[in-house]
């Protein structure tokens, strides 16, 4: 080993000693000296990991595209010119060029050919106009090699009087077996004007071949990649900071000679797509956590702003903005070029100091869920269905890191916070555009056309009058007339006996619906109850083990288990019962007079270890105990119930109310046995009133994670309105009782055996 280390020495004191060095070899000489070190080792980088970093890191060409034009972003420039030729042919060319500060030979050593360099977290603001600087990895610029096989640098500095040429050629260079630090590419100065400047990326031998509809796509990328609509400016210099930069005058993406607002004429959004929205949805983040909603239509005409419930102090300050579709005629005139549109740019982006991060907003990327799992039951939207941005900065939202591949952020609990906030306000608002779109609707009445009314007889009749009419024709012709009318009447009424069948079709399917959606909620508490039934049972079982196990000394205690072994399996016979007697009922769809009293008290019986759960105090009584309803669906009063029960539990929650007491009373008026609802709640709010029956109306957040009050969608009250009316009832707003807070009336016809009786 002596000797080799001689050797070395005398091999590198003789290269030093020459007036030329021989850069190459000094380099190749000190790797061998250093791997000789008996005291220690040292990390060796393969010169393949370039091509490891260009082309699998940035595994995306429209990626790599993207990190190119960040660095130009960075580099303070006001333009990026990016040209392809021959891009429908394997092996074109690809030049960039941007009139960015450029490099000197220094720069180029110590930043560009450094690998993941700390520069720009060093230097986090851009020189000249102050900058938020996007690209932080230092692995952008090898970008270029996933994009081609060769690149030719040029760059100048604007005070420098040379611009600077190096040669890369990746395949052949950069070859596994060869240390990267012996790796060298010439640096070539020539002559050039003075005040020009910026950096030019010639890439050769394209790795890709681009279609016609490939370079499309990039278009589509680029136009997205910054946001194609204002959004807050915010970088990391302070407001004293500011004042010494240059005014920022912009930065414009050019492909092939053309700004992105003249390249794809389709992608002409404000006035193509953005005009047909449905809704506006805006929402924030303060400094302190603080979520905030607002949701504004032109078209529906309203406005309306919310308070979040939750804190998002992990995610930082941050706003973003959703322009919300729905495709229907009744909204947009050109329906279907709309939805094309949807298709090809719906998506919520999410845009990080003023530069997209992929694949948020993608066709194919559900980053917020929108289409699996449970969300779309409730908001049943897809990404077609919103376009818009988020926008956050490194600055405030430093838990929000991009991946080291650039493709996405990091899966952390700040991220998953911002799904939640977004999710949040997606879901508020498409509530709020619901109820305000639905609310002038109303539940069909199904009434049959009257008799008189309808075409066929109109037609009949004028059959009748044509005698008199035709009296002055022949009357072979009065016959024909009269037989080819008579023809379309026979037609007319086939038609109507036909449409008359189908409207008798449509009442059996809303009955069924609203059968279903009360069976659904019988399901609900079903499971609830069952499993808590079920895990006291096991306790029990357990407790009972045990003090078996340990010789029955104590038979009194053992008989108490006993005896709740006993309770709670007698709890969960009469569950199952109750809900096999709710699945019989909403099968076989048969009405029946509802009997209130045996309704309401098997009802409190099947809750009453939820209210007590809660604390609170349950009163009830019904008067005559006899009282029954006129015919209906067993399923229908207990959806009723229900639903009054949810709001009740969630408003006495809201308002923090000291004591928790819910009163039911059930009592005939006239021809109609109604149900007061009553709870200590703060009541509905003035100006609400006529809001709260409507469809997707609720004031109820949407995380709240109670089994069987549940999160508020805006259907209970709509439900509980529909059953009423639909069985010629009511329900309405009442006074409460003193002591109460706010009090619901259900009213429907009684039965026609106890209409007789009082009639008596």
């Amino acid at each position: 080993m002596y000797n080799t280390l001689e050797e070395l020495k005398t091999a590198l004191q003789q290269e030093l000693s020459k007036e030329q060095f021989n850069f190459e070899r000094i380099s190749e000489l000190n790797e061998r000296l250093l791997a000789l070190d008996p005291q220690a080792t040292r990390f060796t980088v393969d010169a393949q990991h370039i091509h490891r970093l260009g082309f699998e890191l940035v595994g995306k060409q429209e990626t790599a595209l993207s990190e190119l034009i960040k660095n130009a972003y960075d580099a303070d420039a006001t333009y990026i010119s990016i040209d392809f030729k021959d891009y429908d042919k394997a092996g074109g060319t690809l030049i960039i060029r941007d009139d960015g500060n450029g490099m000197t030979s220094l720069d180029i050593r110590d930043n560009w050919m450094r690998l993941s360099t700390s520069d720009k977290e060093k230097n986090p603001i851009s020189p000249r106009y102050g900058r938020s600087r996007a690209g932080r990895k230092g692995i952008g610029r090898f970008a270029v090699e996933r994009l081609g096989k060769q690149l030719l640098l040029e760059t100048k500095k604007k005070d420098e009087t040379k611009l600077i040429r190096v040669y890369f050629d990746w395949e052949n260079q950069y070859q596994s077996g060869k240390l990267l630090t012996q790796i060298t590419n010439l640096i070539e100065q020539v002559i050039a004007e003075q005040n020009t400047h910026g950096t030019t990326l010639n890439i050769g031998k394209l790795r890709d071949k681009w279609t016609k509809n490939d370079f499309i796509q990039i278009w589509k990328y680029v136009l997205f990649l910054q946001p194609p609509f204002e959004i807050p400016l915010r970088h990391r210099a302070s407001q004293n900071d500011s004042e010494t930069y240059a005014p920022d005058p912009g930065f414009k993406v050019r492909i092939n000679s053309q700004l992105r607002n003249e390249a794809v004429p389709e992608f002409s959004l404000e006035k193509r797509f953005l005009a047909n929205r449905t809704a506006l949805i805006k929402g924030w983040i303060d400094t302190e956590g603080k979520g905030y909603f607002q949701v504004h239509s032109e078209i529906l005409e309203f406005e309306v702003k919310q308070d979040s419930e939750d804190n998002y102090q992990d995610v930082g300050p941050l706003e973003f903005e959703v322009s919300y579709f729905i495709y229907d005629s009744k909204l947009i005139s050109k329906v279907n070029e709309a939805r094309k549109f949807g298709k090809q740019l719906g998506g919520i982006r999410i845009y990080r100091d003023g530069f997209r991060v992929l694949p948020y907003g993608e066709s194919n990327n559900d980053w917020l869920q929108l289409v699996i799992g449970e969300r779309n039951r409730l908001l049943n939207a897809k990404n077609e269905n919103f376009f818009g941005h988020v926008a956050l900065t490194s600055a405030e939202n430093p838990t929000l890191e991009e991946t080291a591949s650039r493709e996405g952020l990091v899966e952390n609990e700040a991220y998953k916070k911002l799904c939640d906030f977004i999710n949040e306000c997606l879901e508020w608002a498409v509530l709020r555009v619901a109820s305000y779109r639905h609310r002038q609707l109303d539940i069909k009445q199904y009434e049959p056309i009257p008799e008189n009314r309808q075409p066929s007889m109109q037609l009949q009749r004028l059959i009748d009058e044509l005698p008199k009419k035709l009296e002055k024709l022949p009357v072979e012709t009065q016959q024909e007339i009269i037989s080819e009318i008579k023809q379309v009447k026979k037609e007319q009424s086939r038609q109507e006996a036909q449409r008359e069948s189908e409207r008798q079709q449509e009442i059996k399917y809303a009955e069924m619906l609203r059968v279903l959606a009360s069976l659904g909620i019988s399901i609900a508490v079903f499971s609830h109850e069952t499993g808590a039934a079920v895990t006291r049972l096991k306790a029990s079982l357990m407790n009972l083990q045990s003090l078996t196990l340990s010789a029955c000394q104590n038979s009194t205690e053992i008989n108490e288990h006993f005896g709740q072994v006993e309770q709670t399996t007698n709890d969960l016979g009469e569950l199952a019962n109750y809900i096999n007697a709710q699945i019989d009922s909403s099968v076989k769809r048969n009405k029946d007079n509802i009997a209130l009293y045996a309704v309401i008290q098997t009802f409190i019986k099947q809750f009453q270890n939820y209210l007590n759960t809660w604390k609170i105090a349950f009163e009830w009584d019904v008067t005559p105990n006899y009282l029954r309803t006129a015919l209906m669906h067993y399923s229908e009063i207990n959806a009723v119930l229900f639903n009054f029960l949810t709001n009740a539990i969630k408003a006495m929650e809201r308002s923090n109310a000291e004591q928790r007491r819910i009163k039911v009373t059930a009592t005939k008026q006239g021809n109609f046995a109604i149900i007061r609802f009553q709870d200590t709640g703060a009541g509905v709010a003035d100006n609400i009133k006529n809001r709260i029956f409507d469809a997707f109306f609720t004031t109820s957040a949407q995380n709240r994670k109670d089994e069987i009050a549940g999160p508020g969608c805006g259907l209970g009250l709509k439900i509980v309105s529909d059953i009423a009316k639909v069985n010629k009832g009511f329900v309405r707003l009442s006074e409460p009782d003193t002591g109460y807070g706010c009090c619901f009336e259900f009213g429907v016809p009684i039965s026609s055996k106890q209409l007789k009786l009082s009639e008596v």
